[in-house]
């Protein structure tokens, strides 16, 4: 005879008391109400943003986002327990204490996990947003996107999804917390230089010579190539999928030991690097056969700097979260960062 498990109580699935859902819920939307202002007064007065970050559409996306975020905010808190420390909660104590008291490690966690999120987020969900437009646009014009392109922007667009949803969703029940946050300016400027704004500042110092989609002499060359291409960025979705709920920039939120990271520590890092450097080779190709082997050799520094850029990445990364027991096992058990039995 079979049995049929009884509904679970409301108490268990939303144990918060109404007068902590409205703390909570008053905590993070002055937050997101502060940095959205924030980024509305850059996207109307700084061109930079709204013409080459944000876009109109991303922009748009942002609001939808935002609105949606806020009604939902309630029911969300309702699952957290009443003993549970909000990190916005944390947030505005250790402004409110900062002249009588330096922040406590779980406020100062909170402080920096409110600017991993208040930076990403937004970029997150206008790529996202925009990305889907342009490819839904050539699903429905047939011709203007061709195959590499359609099954790159898919690829990106998945890993986009998990990163997106994952900066907006923290809770325990998900055993996604963020533990720690990255404490160092070295650890933060390595993160930033790859992302806009700052990426900025980084192509003008660096160059920037790979093409998304290169073009080599020949159908024998750009057919493996471009395949090799994608396969190297579906492996970097690959491990974004295999983080979860857990992806996310400058972060400990548990040690994920599965998927790609089951046989290398970045596999996500270094196949965005050879996904640059086989996209450099026809620009390089060409420099040097028009006798510019200066300007051949600037791209060759350009890119092993940026691969430099993300070894620091790596490097800072596994320095903050080997504070983790569980990461240091991980260590252990998975020795190559890169590139197996190499280093």
């Amino acid at each position: 005879m079979s049995t049929v498990s009884a509904p679970a109580p409301r108490a268990a699935i939303f144990p918060a008391s109404m007068r902590e859902v409205l703390r909570n819920y008053a905590s993070a939307a002055s937050l997101i109400m502060i940095g959205f202002a924030f980024y509305t007064a850059l996207f109307t007065f700084v061109p930079f943003y709204r013409e080459r970050i944000f876009t109109p559409t991303g922009f748009f996306a942002i609001e939808v986002v935002m609105i949606g975020y806020l009604a939902l905010l309630p029911l969300f808190y309702a699952t957290f327990p009443d003993d549970y420390p909000a990190k916005c909660r944390l947030f505005w104590r250790a402004l409110a204490n900062l002249r009588s008291r330096r922040p406590t490690p779980k406020e100062a966690t909170a402080i920096r996990a409110v600017g991993v999120k208040a930076f990403f987020m937004p970029l997150m969900i206008a790529w996202l947003f925009t990305g889907s437009i342009g490819l839904g646009h050539g699903l429905l014009n047939p011709g203007t996107l061709g195959l590499y392109e359609m099954a790159m922007s898919v690829i990106v667009l998945v890993d986009l999804s998990f990163f997106t949803v994952a900066y907006g969703v923290e809770h325990p029940r998900l055993k996604n917390e963020i533990r720690s946050v990255e404490p160092t300016v070295l650890g933060w400027a390595a993160a930033l230089a790859c992302y806009p704004p700052f990426q900025l500042a980084t192509v003008a110092a660096l160059g920037w010579f790979p093409l998304e989609h290169p073009e080599y002499e020949s159908y024998g060359l750009q057919i493996p190539a471009g395949l090799l291409m994608l396969g190297l960025m579906a492996i970097y979705t690959w491990a974004s999928v295999s983080l979860g709920l857990k992806a996310s920039n400058l972060t400990n939120r548990g040690t994920v030991d599965h998927g790609p990271y089951a046989v290398i520590r970045h596999p996500a890092y270094i196949c965005k690097n050879l996904f640059w450097w086989v996209a450099a080779v026809p620009v390089v190709h060409r420099l040097v056969l028009s006798g510019d082997s200066g300007a051949a050799i600037l791209a060759v520094l350009s890119l092993a700097a940026w691969t430099g850029i993300y070894t620091v990445r790596a490097l800072t990364e596994e320095r903050h979260l080997k504070a983790d027991p569980d990461y240091r096992a991980y260590c252990d058990r998975v020795k190559w960062r890169y590139i197996p039995r190499l280093w």
